[in-house]
């Protein structure tokens, strides 16, 4: 029998804690909630969880806060957030998230995070940067490197000369190619963290 897997979750939005505690209920899960950073990060001193929700932004410690006090977790964290753009996905990654998803929740990209930071760093797979860039076309490259630095679509047009649905375009190869299914995941991969 698997040890029970406790879940944690952050936010200051009671409907949220809600939403996701009644999705991750389920036999062999223990779930915990803390409507800020501040009561998380006292908990998590002699509780801490196999994985945890935790909202970008909330009053007081925000999300991002929570992971720089935290300094290299011994757990995966999935920030999530109803305001994320892509330079707080890459700032989250590069601080530690092991995922980042948006508010709705998608019960796939849910599922898909949890399994995503269940396993552990050695078993999954990881190209490396130069294997990854390896199968992108040099547009691709340049587009991959600049989502990595956090420029939005428009940002990364201007700066090459290039329609913002041509970005996109790139963007959707660029997943494809590398197998990722969302900025969080090519942050990680560039990074050497897949």
């Amino acid at each position: 029998m698997s040890p029970e897997l406790h879940i944690a979750i952050i936010d200051d939005d009671d409907s949220v804690r809600d939403g996701l505690v009644t999705y991750l209920r389920s036999d062999g899960r223990r779930i915990e909630c803390y409507a800020n950073g501040e009561a998380f990060l006292e908990a998590v001193k002699t509780n801490p969880p196999h994985i945890a929700f935790l909202d970008l932004k909330m009053p007081g410690i925000s999300g991002l806060d929570v992971l720089r006090r935290l300094d290299a977790p011994s757990f995966p964290i999935i920030m999530i957030s109803a305001h994320g753009d892509v330079a707080a996905a890459v700032q989250a990654i590069k601080l530690g998230a092991a995922d980042f998803i948006e508010k709705p929740f998608e019960v796939e990209a849910v599922d898909a995070a949890i399994e995503s930071a269940r396993q552990p760093n050695g078993e999954q797979e990881s190209a490396g940067l130069e294997a990854a860039l390896a199968v992108l076309t040099d547009r691709e490259r340049q587009v991959a490197l600049a989502l990595n630095e956090g420029l939005t679509n428009k940002e990364i047009a201007r700066e090459l000369d290039i329609s913002p649905r041509t970005v996109e375009v790139h963007r959707a190869r660029i997943f494809e190619k590398t197998g990722v299914r969302n900025i969080a995941g090519l942050v990680r991969l560039l990074s050497g963290k897949a």
